[in-house]
């Protein structure tokens, strides 16, 4: 696969061992790095059919999915080094695209998402998504930032 286009393929654990030792993909993110356990965090990500990679040239440059909460709510994520720039629409749109297909497939009735309030980027992207700001929880982040939940019902 090195033929700079962008492969979408399950998400497994060395995915998310190698965007999370690389660089993030957002300055702001980058204050969360001292709270990432790279081994732990990859591997918790890691579950059957609900998360998927992005690959350009054999790297992973972002992954996201969905963690089952309980039910048939998930919390969504994504993980994104800072070489996903380099295929923003590409990149958007498959998360948009398999956030949606993820969420059926499995009979998911609610992903939420805690996305820090000074991620502006992130809280837009969220919104594009079709996840609704439902509130904001004060000193939530893993540095005691605030974050808002965002939602979305299928």
């Amino acid at each position: 696969m090195m033929d700079n286009t962008l492969h979408i393929v399950p998400y497994t654990k060395a995915h998310g061992q190698f965007i999370l030792s690389c660089q993030m993909n957002h300055k702001v993110l980058e204050a969360d790095r001292h709270y990432i356990n790279v081994e732990g965090d990859a591997k918790n990500l890691e579950q059957d059919h609900l998360a998927f990679t992005g690959i350009v040239n054999n790297d992973p440059i972002f992954a996201a999915g969905m963690k089952m909460v309980w039910g048939r709510v998930a919390e969504g994520w994504v993980i994104a080094s800072s070489e996903m720039w380099k295929h923003p629409i590409g990149v958007a749109k498959a998360i948009k695209k398999d956030f949606a297909r993820v969420a059926k497939e499995n009979n998911i009735t609610r992903v939420q998402s805690a996305i820090r309030k000074d991620f502006k980027q992130g809280l837009r992207f969220a919104e594009w998504l079709g996840l609704e700001e439902e509130g904001l929880m004060k000193k939530f982040g893993f540095d005691g930032t605030d974050q808002y939940m965002y939602a979305r019902i299928f």
